[in-house]
C-alpha cells in the first residue's frame, strides 16, 4: 500500500494549477519527461510518439527542420476544410503555439500533461481539441548544480526507394510502345521503326550503364545536441538557467538546421507571503534547404528529381550537364539536381522568439489558504524567409545509338534553365502579450478538502507580414535584390487579435473518496461580431474512490485502489478568420474598367468576402468521458480505461455543394456542421523488482476511435444513395473500383467482348484490369439503375473497405534495469485501415520520368502471369481500385535507449555528482512492411523516413 500512496500523491499539472493524482476526475495523461529527455529528435512533439493512449504523432522523423504534428483523440469536423485539429498549447500558464512547444528542449521541461476530456473546459473557446500543458524547470534550494549533456548521432534512411533500372525502364517503354502499336513490329507503322523504340544496341548499353541517382546524392547525416543547465539557491531566492544547441545536417550536402534555445528564471521571496518570479526565454532557428523552382514548388522536389531521372540518363557527358527532358525545362523532369546543388540556390528560414514573463504571488495573511497572483507575459516573434534562385546551363547532345537514346555525341545546343530567377523575401513579426490575474483558495477541514480558483485573462496580439520579390537575377552577383534587374513586387498584410476571459473552478473532496470538480468560463473573441462575442463553457466531473468504501475494502482484498470517474463539459473553438462577420474590401491593381482608348486597367476596390455573416459564432463541443483507474497486487499492476464521446456542433464551414448556384456569390462561413467523435482507451502498467538488482516495467495501451457525420455539406444528388455521408463515418473506407484481376488470356478477352464489356469508354484488351460492374448510370430521377455490363466512371465505384485509416492502435513501453544499467523501448502497432500503392507510383513512366521497380513485372504476351498490367493502358489502371491495395498495418520500434549510470563512488573520483552514458536509436526496427519498394511510413517520392543511432553523455557537478 505504500506504493499506492506514493503514486497517488504524485502532483499533476492541470489548467492554471496542479492537483494530486488521487483527486483527478478527468482524463489527464502525464508524460514521463525522463523517458523522452534523451531521444534525439528535432521537435518535442516527435519525442511524444508512443508515450500515452489517445495521442497521435505524425512526422518529425524525416526531413531535418520539419516538426511533427500532434492530435488528441483525432478530432473530427463536418466541414469542407477539415477544421483545425491541433490542440491548445499552454507553457507556464501562457497560451503558446505548436512551434513554441516544438522549440523547447526537453532538458528545460519539468513535466507535461495532456488534457483529453472536459478537464480542458477551463480553457473554453480554445480547449475543444484538447490541451498540452508544459511546466518548465525552476530553481531549487541547494548548492549550485551544473548539468551538461551531449549527444552525437548518425541518421540514415530506413529504406531508400527502389526504382526501375535503366534496362528495366527501357524495356517498360518498349512494351508500352508495342501495345500502342497493337504489337505490329514491322513496316512504317510498326514499333521497330518508331523513333521512341529502344533498339538492341541501346538496351545492351543500358544493361551495363545504369545509375541509381538518389544513393549517389544521399549521405549519412550527423546530428548533435548540447544542453547546459545551472540551478540552485537558498530560502530567499532560487535560480535556473538552461541553454541548448541542436544541429541537424541533411542527407543531401549543403542543407542543415540549427536551433539555439535559452531559458533563465529566478524566484525571489520579497517579504513574508510575497514572491516574485521572473523568466526570460528565447530561441533562434535557422533552416537551409535547396530551392528547386522547376515545376510545382515543393520541398520534396530534390527527392522527386533524383528518383524520377531514369537510370539510363547520365547527369553529365564529358563533364557537361545534360538536358534531361524532351519537353519543357520548367518541370521536375527537367531539373538537373547536381547543377542546382552547385548553384547554392536556397530557401532559408530564420526565426527567433523572445519571451519575458513575470509572476507575482501573494499569500493573503488574513484569510488562511487564499493566494492571489498576477502573471504577465510578453512575446516577440520574428521570421525572415528568403529564397534565391538563378539560372544554369544544360547541353543538348546529338546522341548515340541506332535511335539516338544514348547520351553522347556532339553538343548541338546550349539551354539556359531558369530555377526561379528571382530573389524572394518574406519578413514578419508577431507581438503579443497575456495578462492573468488569479485568486486561489485551498483548505482542508477534517475530511473535507476544497479549492476555489478564479481567473481573469486578457490576450492581445498583432502581426505584420511583408513579401517582396525581384526577378531577373544577375549571374555572378550577390544573393540580394540589388543584383536583380527585373520586376519588383511587394505586398504587406497586418492583423490584430484580442480575447478576454474569466474562469472559475471549484474542487471538493470528502475523505479522498468523493470527488467533485466544477468549472465555468466566459470567453470573448474579436473573430465574431460585437453582439456575438461572448461564449460560456461549463463543465462538471465526478469521482468515486470505491476502494475506500468499507464494504469494498473489507471484501475485495486483491484490489488496492479503484476510482470511477466521469466528466461532461461544453467547449468551443474559434475555427474561422477575422472580420468574416463584416463586409470588407481590398485594393487590387489591374481590375478597374477601361472606358475608351487602350489604357491599362487601374486600381479597383474588390470585396474580400462577397457576403458577410454577423450571426456566426464559435464551434461547440460537448465532451463526455467515463473511466476508471485501478491498482492491484500492491500497486505493481495498474489498469486505466476511458470511453469518450465528443458531440461537435455549430461547426463553421463554407457551404459549396448544398446551396443553389442561383445565389451568384460565394457563401460566407456559417455554423452548420455536426459530428460525433467517439472511442475508448485502455492502459495497463506493470512494475516489479527481482531481488535487489533487477527491475522491470511494462506500460501497454490500446486505443480505438471513430466518428459519425450528423450534418455535413454534400451535393443534393448524393442524398439517399451510397454516397450519402449523413450518419456515416468520415472514414467510410476507400471509394474506388472493384478489380477482378488482369485480363491475361485470349479466351478471357473473347468472353468479355462477347458480352459487350467496356471500361471507361474503352474496349477490353489483353493486359488491362477487369472491373466489376456495380450499377448503371442515373435515370431521369437521379437514381442509379441496375448493372448494365459497362464500367462507367463515377458510377461503378463503391466503398471497397470498411475503413481507409487505421483506427486501432497498441503501444508497448518496455523497460528493465540491472544495477546501473537501464533499457527502455517504445514499440507501436496500428491497424484497421487500408494501405495502397500511392497514386504517384501508379502514373505511367516516360523517357524522362522513372517509376518504382515493381513496374518491371508488367503484362506482356511473353509474361502473361505478371503482377501488374500492361503500362500502355493508363486510362484503365490509373484508378483508385483494390488492385493496388496493400496492408495498412504498421508495427515498428520507435526508440530504444540503453544507458549506464556510473556508480556514485566512481563519479565522485572524477569530481562529478553523477554521470551517465547512453545509446539511443530511433526507428531502429520496422517489424512489418508490406511494400517491397519503399518504407511504409509515406509516399516513395518524399523525403525518406530516417533511422538514427546516437551516443550520449550526461554529467552533473
Amino acid at each position: 500500500m505504500d506504493e499506492v500512496a506514493s503514486d497517488l500523491n504524485e502532483v499533476v499539472v492541470v489548467g492554471y494549477g496542479t492537483q494530486e493524482k488521487k483527486h483527478l476526475t478527468g482524463a489527464v495523461a502525464s508524460i514521463n519527461v525522463a523517458q523522452i529527455a534523451d531521444i534525439p529528435v528535432g521537435s518535442l512533439t516527435a519525442a511524444l510518439r508512443g508515450q500515452t493512449p489517445g495521442i497521435s504523432v505524425a512526422g518529425g522523423y524525416a526531413r531535418p527542420g520539419e516538426n511533427a504534428t500532434l492530435t488528441i483523440r483525432n478530432p473530427t469536423f463536418a466541414v469542407k476544410n477539415g477544421g483545425r485539429t491541433e490542440p491548445l498549447y499552454i507553457i507556464d500558464d501562457i497560451f503558446r503555439t505548436a512551434d513554441d512547444f516544438n522549440t523547447i528542449d526537453a532538458s528545460e521541461v519539468e513535466n507535461i500533461s495532456i488534457l483529453k476530456d472536459a478537464a480542458a473546459a477551463i480553457y473554453g473557446i480554445q480547449g475543444a481539441n484538447g490541451v498540452v500543458i508544459v511546466r518548465t524547470k525552476r530553481g531549487k534550494t541547494g548548492a549550485p548544480k551544473i548539468s551538461y549533456g551531449v549527444t552525437v548521432g548518425a541518421a540514415d534512411a530506413t529504406q531508400l526507394p527502389k526504382m526501375m533500372s535503366g534496362i528495366q525502364q527501357a524495356t517498360y517503354l518498349n512494351d508500352f510502345l508495342r501495345a500502342g502499336k497493337s504489337y505490329v513490329a514491322d513496316g512504317s507503322s510498326g514499333y521497330i521503326a518508331d523513333a521512341a523504340w529502344y533498339t538492341d544496341d541501346e538496351l545492351e548499353y543500358f544493361r551495363n550503364n545504369s545509375t541509381d541517382w538518389l544513393p549517389v546524392a544521399w549521405q549519412t547525416a550527423i546530428n548533435t545536441r548540447h544542453t547546459l543547465n545551472v540551478s540552485g539557491g537558498n530560502d530567499r531566492a532560487t535560480y535556473f538557467a538552461g541553454a541548448s544547441y541542436n544541429t541537424q545536417s541533411s542527407n543531401f550536402d549543403g542543407i542543415n538546421t540549427d536551433k539555439w534555445t535559452f531559458r533563465a528564471s529566478t524566484d525571489i521571496k520579497l517579504t513574508a507571503g510575497l514572491s516574485l518570479g521572473v523568466s526570460l526565454s528565447g530561441d533562434l532557428t535557422k533552416n537551409k534547404r535547396y530551392w528547386f523552382k522547376q515545376g510545382n514548388e515543393s520541398l520534396d522536389n530534390d527527392v522527386k528529381s533524383l528518383l524520377g531521372t531514369p537510370m539510363f540518363n547520365p547527369y553529365y557527358v564529358n563533364g557537361l550537364p545534360t538536358l534531361l527532358t524532351t519537353g519543357t525545362t520548367n518541370s521536375v523532369d527537367g531539373t538537373h539536381y547536381f547543377e542546382v546543388q552547385k548553384l547554392d540556390n536556397y530557401t532559408n528560414t530564420r526565426t527567433n522568439g523572445f519571451n519575458v514573463q513575470a509572476t507575482l504571488n501573494y499569500d493573503v495573511p488574513f484569510i488562511k489558504g487564499l493566494k492571489a497572483g498576477l502573471n504577465f507575459s510578453k512575446n516577440l516573434d520574428n521570421a525572415f524567409n528568403k529564397q534565391y534562385g538563378t539560372r544554369y546551363n544544360v547541353y543538348q547532345f546529338s546522341m548515340l545509338g541506332d535511335h539516338k537514346h544514348i547520351y553522347g555525341g556532339d553538343v548541338i545546343k546550349t539551354i539556359s534553365v531558369s530555377n526561379g530567377d528571382k530573389v524572394r523575401i518574406s519578413s514578419s513579426y508577431k507581438d503579443s502579450y497575456q495578462l492573468n490575474g488569479t485568486l486561489n483558495y485551498a483548505r482542508k477541514f477534517g475530511k473535507h478538502s476544497i479549492s476555489v480558483l478564479g481567473v481573469y485573462e486578457q490576450v492581445e496580439s498583432e502581426t505584420d507580414l511583408v513579401n517582396a520579390t525581384r526577378e531577373g537575377v544577375l549571374l555572378g552577383g550577390l544573393d540580394n535584390q540589388q543584383y536583380a534587374t527585373g520586376n519588383n513586387l511587394s505586398d504587406e498584410s497586418q492583423s490584430e487579435f484580442g480575447r478576454l476571459a474569466w474562469a472559475a473552478r471549484v474542487n471538493y473532496a470528502y475523505a479522498d473518496k468523493y470527488l467533485v470538480e466544477f468549472s465555468y468560463r466566459g470567453d470573448a473573441s474579436v473573430y465574431f461580431a460585437p453582439g456575438n462575442r461572448w461564449g460560456y463553457f461549463p463543465s462538471l466531473s465526478l469521482g468515486w474512490v470505491m476502494s475506500e468504501e468499507p464494504f469494498f475494502k473489507n471484501n475485495v482484498k486483491f484490489v488496492d485502489y479503484l476510482k470511477i470517474r466521469g466528466s461532461v463539459g461544453l467547449l468551443g473553438i474559434d475555427n474561422t478568420s477575422n472580420f468574416g462577420y463584416a463586409r470588407n474590401f481590398s485594393l487590387v491593381t489591374g481590375n478597374a474598367a477601361v472606358f475608351g482608348g487602350n489604357n491599362d486597367a487601374g486600381l479597383a476596390i474588390k470585396p474580400s468576402n462577397a457576403m458577410a455573416n454577423s450571426n456566426m459564432k464559435w464551434d461547440n463541443n460537448t465532451k463526455l468521458n467515463l473511466g476508471f483507474d485501478a491498482q492491484f497486487l500492491k500497486s505493481r499492476l495498474g489498469v486505466s480505461a476511458d470511453g469518450f464521446l465528443d458531440h461537435r456542433y455549430n461547426q463553421l464551414t463554407t457551404l459549396t455543394s448544398a446551396v443553389s448556384l442561383l445565389i451568384g456569390a460565394p457563401i460566407p462561413a456559417e455554423n452548420y456542421g455536426i459530428a460525433n467523435n467517439f472511442g475508448y482507451e485502455l492502459s495497463v502498467t506493470w512494475k516489479d523488482k527481482i531481488g535487489k538488482d533487477w527491475g522491470y516495467n511494462l506500460n501497454t495501451f490500446f486505443s480505438w476511435s471513430d466518428n459519425k457525420l450528423i450534418r455535413t455539406d454534400q451535393p443534393l444528388g448524393n442524398i439517399g444513395n451510397f454516397l450519402d455521408a449523413t450518419g456515416q463515418s468520415s472514414d467510410r473506407g476507400v471509394l474506388g473500383y472493384k478489380s477482378l484481376g488482369i485480363i491475361r488470356t485470349q479466351e478471357h478477352l473473347d468472353e468479355l467482348i462477347k458480352r459487350g464489356y467496356k471500361a471507361f469508354g474503352e474496349s477490353p484488351k489483353l493486359g488491362m484490369i477487369e472491373y466489376q460492374d456495380v450499377r448503371g448510370p442515373r435515370d431521369a430521377n437521379g437514381n442509379f439503375t441496375a448493372p448494365d455490363g459497362i464500367i462507367t466512371e463515377n458510377v461503378d465505384y463503391t466503398y471497397l473497405t470498411p475503413k481507409s485509416s487505421n483506427h486501432y492502435g497498441i503501444g508497448f513501453n518496455l523497460g528493465a534495469t540491472y544495477k546501473s544499467i537501464s533499457l527502455n523501448t517504445v514499440i507501436g502497432l496500428s491497424w484497421g485501415g487500408q494501405g495502397a500503392i500511392e497514386s504517384s507510383a501508379i502514373k505511367k513512366a516516360t523517357a524522362t520520368s522513372n517509376r518504382p521497380a515493381f513496374w518491371s513485372d508488367h503484362w506482356t504476351p511473353e509474361n502473361p502471369d505478371a503482377a501488374f498490367p500492361n503500362p500502355n493502358y493508363t486510362n484503365n489502371y490509373d484508378r483508385t481500385s483494390d488492385f493496388w491495395f496493400r496492408s495498412s498495418t504498421t508495427f515498428r520500434m520507435s526508440s530504444i535507449n540503453l544507458g549506464y549510470t556510473l556508480p556514485t563512488k566512481w563519479a565522485a573520483k572524477a569530481g562529478l555528482a553523477n554521470a551517465k552514458v547512453f545509446f539511443v536509436g530511433t526507428n531502429p526496427i520496422n517489424f512489418y512492411n508490406p511494400y517491397d519498394y519503399k518504407d511504409n511510413t509515406g509516399a516513395y517520392d518524399t523525403y525518406p523516413n530516417l533511422r538514427t543511432f546516437s551516443l550520449g553523455l550526461n554529467v552533473s557537478l
